[in-house]
């Protein structure tokens, strides 16, 4: 696990969700934390679920994805750059294959465009149950069950902006003895850190939490675990 990111314990999450099951004050925030810590949902993407979505077993959600344009006209350029420079002169005019460019006085930043992407999110049996008796919980509190409606609403019916969970999470998680400044997104981390231990499998974990490209995943869990150390060397010394 990286040092960079935060995350739960095995048993701070026990014990975070045991205090929030319990509470009937918190039936929003343990259906809301259940799932992220289930499904690795970013909290924006946790938010724009609907009633809909509820019953399903599988949904298909937008995600926001950076696509970086390759830049016209250069030969080789640095990788130690955030925006590479584009060469206006001619490249046909230069030999090829020497390594990096120079390109001049003249610089131009390349593209960098935002584009839509779209990850399936799983929601297992035991999750879709307590979906289910969330959408009861929502019926008695006389919040919308129409099939566009948010499915987390704040007290006056409106969908619940992350500011909101932000504060709610921080009291949360100090009521339940936890020290560590957390915010919502150290619920993913949790599921990216405990995936690759469980799995020990980039890819499966790029693909399960969203990331466009592995090497973000390997980014933030490239670490690895001490007891995998050990667990290594034993093996090793078995051949």
């Amino acid at each position: 696990m990286s040092l960079d990111i935060k995350c739960l314990t095995p048993q701070e999450e026990e014990r975070f969700l045991d205090l929030l099951k319990n509470r009937k004050d918190a039936e929003r925030a343990y259906m809301l934390y259940h799932l992220m810590l289930i499904t690795g949902l970013r909290l924006s993407e946790a938010l724009s679920l609907n009633v809909e979505h509820a019953s399903r077993a599988k949904v298909e959600l937008k995600v926001k994805g950076w696509t970086k344009n390759k830049p016209q006209g250069c030969g080789l350029v640095s990788d130690n750059q955030n925006h590479r420079p584009k060469d206006r002169g001619l490249a046909s005019d230069r030999p090829q294959g020497h390594g990096l460019t120079s390109c001049g006085q003249s610089h131009s930043q390349s593209q960098v465009e935002k584009k839509d992407r779209f990850k399936t999110v799983y929601f297992p049996k035991t999750l879709q149950g307590h979906l289910k008796e969330y959408l009861k919980v929502k019926a008695k509190r006389g919040e919308s069950l129409l099939p566009e409606a948010p499915l987390f609403v704040s007290r006056n019916g409106a969908r619940i902006s992350p500011r909101q969970v932000q504060r709610d999470f921080k009291k949360w998680v100090k009521e339940a003895g936890i020290e560590s400044d957390l915010s919502p997104h150290a619920l993913r981390h949790t599921v990216g850190t405990r995936l690759l231990k469980v799995f020990k499998n980039p890819k499966l974990v790029q693909r399960y939490l969203g990331h466009s490209d592995v090497a973000t995943t390997l980014r933030y869990y490239v670490d690895i675990f001490p007891e995998d150390l050990e667990e290594a060397a034993e093996s090793l010394a078995e051949r």
